[in-house]
């Protein structure tokens, strides 16, 4: 491939996303897998055994998690050198799209339009613009990888079925749903007119194996979600969600982060039936072209069994979700490879030139609506509003935006939030134990609004019943304390701390808030106790930290807690009230430039913090 087309499609991808690359991070997973997730800030034989011995919570993603092991080294959690990350890997695969299917036709020009169209189309942005979906657009590079090593294999290569076998495991170990890859193989034999002989087969048994395994691994971390609907249930949302992604590979218009599905599931639902009835036909026709053509088959059967580990996936909890954007990534490719052949087709000499304006206008139209799609990513707030516009009655959006206003200091706005998705919730979602403890989780949720707007005798009830509802709930456990605490009743405050820890033992923020009560009852070394145990089970907790150093200093440790303040600040480089301890520590030391450092490093971020101020003027008064 020339470096000119090389260059001319990073080009492209940059023109299209290059504006979300300023995008913040999203409290939907991003929390979990990124910025609050420890096992990602250093590479350490420690954090390389957690990422390789443990899922995410549902999936097993260690090469993903050392892809943001890297990102860390390099930004810390700035969400620019993570965006940056997936946009390489996306421009990458758009690349190997190409050629994947210039070595399947023979034909750069279509080659070129297929690996554009990768690029360009707006069902792909989720993959791009979400830092959560890394495993995405990294699991993509390798699994094409592996596809265009076995075909250099079957070119005479005979190195290269070992590297087809190796970017697969990669693959497999950046996300599990690479998993059809030997199918997909035997589809390559099947386009490319290979016999299937035995030796054909026998090539395949290694992948087989690799699929096996994982797929085993992948069934331990999703056992809980693919138990929380029925067989039948699963056979008739499969139809619904394949052909969504079909629609919006054609009409990719009202793209959201959610796509929630209510009510029963059954054949007398018109879009289910719509949509099985869609299946069995291109099945059908499928089976009848076998005899005449072998490309459309190929590009029918690739997206079926590449989108075909996904949809077992539509149960969360109470809540079915029909389709995510990020699981038609791969799929398309099937699809685009029909367009590409069937653009070729079309143009014959003399319409060469209005087939080539077509293309290219259909490319620059995709990509704007692509760049537009990105924008919604910007924050947690513009991707949930963009959901309601699509979904209104999604309840999840309504507590994301809750959330947003909670993590803006508007409890009141919040909690009109969270009753809207418990109106919805009970409306909407489906009877059993995920009910409860989604309704749970939502009044823990509220209950924590009510107190920050200092209602604690509703707050308190709240809780209450969240966990009536959830006798698990450990947040409930912890905002009970709290609340108790508020109130005044130590004792009590105490006993919620500790059933939560009891519930939940490496529940990190209850040990630090039995720490607190310790401390502020005079308890010091139990309470230094307790801070310690909240880090051993997250070293990466600066409120911890912060809070330790403060229960030294009134210890006169002064050594451990200048080692704990500098800990917190350190993980949280404008944590005003750990550096302002620190710098007066340090003062206290007599190591005054090393002070005047902390309080000038708080100047830079807060110009008008009177604290520092004060204490500069202190010491460049001696």
């Amino acid at each position: 491939m020339r470096w000119w087309i090389i260059g001319g499609f990073f080009v492209v991808t940059f023109l299209v996303y290059g504006a979300s690359l300023t995008n913040a991070f999203v409290r939907f997973d991003d929390g979990l897998l990124i910025y609050e997730n420890p096992a990602i800030r250093s590479i350490t034989p420690r954090t390389l055994w957690t990422i390789f011995t443990s899922y995410d919570p549902e999936l097993y993603i260690p090469l993903t998690f050392l892809s943001y092991q890297l990102d860390y080294l390099i930004g810390g959690t700035t969400p620019t050198i993570y965006h940056i990350q997936n946009l390489l890997w996306h421009t990458c695969n758009a690349l190997l799209v190409a050629w994947l299917m210039l070595l399947l036709t023979r034909k750069s020009w279509i080659a070129l339009f297929g690996g554009l169209l990768f690029a360009v189309h707006p069902l792909h942005t989720e993959a791009v613009a979400w830092a959560s979906a890394r495993k995405d657009v990294l699991s993509t590079f390798f699994f094409l990888a592996s596809l265009i090593a076995y075909l250099t294999y079957r070119g005479g290569n005979r190195r290269a079925y070992w590297w087809s076998l190796l970017t697969f495991l990669l693959g497999l170990l950046a996300k599990v749903t690479v998993l059809t890859l030997p199918v997909v193989l035997l589809l390559l034999d099947f386009v490319q007119n290979r016999p299937f002989t035995r030796r054909a087969l026998a090539e395949k048994i290694p992948f087989f194996l690799l699929s096996a395994l994982f797929a085993i691994i992948a069934w331990i971390g999703k056992t809980q979600v693919l138990g929380s609907s029925t067989l039948a249930e699963k056979l008739l949302m499969a139809p619904r969600g394949a052909m969504f992604y079909l629609e919006k590979i054609f009409a990719p218009v009202d793209l959201s982060v959610l796509y929630p599905f209510s009510g029963a599931v059954t054949l007398a639902r018109p879009d289910i039936a719509v949509s099985l009835a869609i299946f069995v036909l291109l099945t059908l026709a499928s089976l009848i072209l076998i005899r005449w053509t072998r490309n459309i088959v190929f590009g029918i059967g690739f997206f079926f069994v590449t989108v075909s580990p996904t949809l077992l996936n539509f149960a969360k909890g109470d809540t079915f979700y029909f389709a995510s954007d990020r699981y038609a990534y791969v799929p398309s490719i099937g699809i685009f490879f029909l367009f590409a052949l069937g653009l070729a087709r079309l143009c014959s000499e003399h319409l060469k030139r209005p087939c080539i304006t077509a293309a290219c206008l259909l490319l620059a139209g995709l990509a704007v609506v692509a760049a537009l799609q990105a924008q919604t990513w910007k924050n947690t707030e513009t991707l949930f509003r963009q959901a309601l516009r699509v979904s209104p009655q999604s309840y999840v959006a309504h507590v994301n935006l809750g959330n947003v206003e909670r993590y803006r200091g508007d409890a009141a706005k919040a909690i009109t939030a969270y009753r809207e998705a418990l109106a919805i919730l009970k409306r909407e979602g489906r009877p059993g134990s995920a009910l409860a403890r989604s309704e749970s989780k939502i009044l823990s949720n509220l209950a924590s609004a009510e107190r920050e707007q200092g209602d604690l005798t509703t707050a308190r009830s709240t809780f209450e019943e969240a966990l009536r509802l959830n006798p698990g709930n450990v947040y409930a456990l912890l905002g009970l304390g709290i609340v108790a605490g508020q109130q005044g009743n130590t004792a009590e405050a105490e006993q919620f701390y500790r059933k939560a820890i009891l519930a939940a033992p490496d529940f990190a923020p209850a040990h630090l808030n039995l720490g607190a009560l310790l401390v502020g009852m005079g308890r010091l070394e139990p309470g230094v106790a307790a801070y310690r145990t909240a880090l051993d089970f997250n070293p990466f907790f600066p409120q911890a930290h912060f809070n330790l150093g403060v229960a030294l200093t009134k210890l006169d440790r002064t050594e451990e807690a200048e080692t704990a303040y500098r800990e917190a600040v350190r993980l949280q480089p404008k944590f005003t009230a750990a550096r302002l301890n620190l710098g007066i520590l340090l003062y206290n030391k007599r190591s005054l430039e090393e002070a005047a450092a902390e309080f000038e490093a708080i100047l830079e971020y807060d110009p008008k913090n009177a604290q520092a101020q004060s204490a500069l003027r202190q010491m460049r008064g001696l």
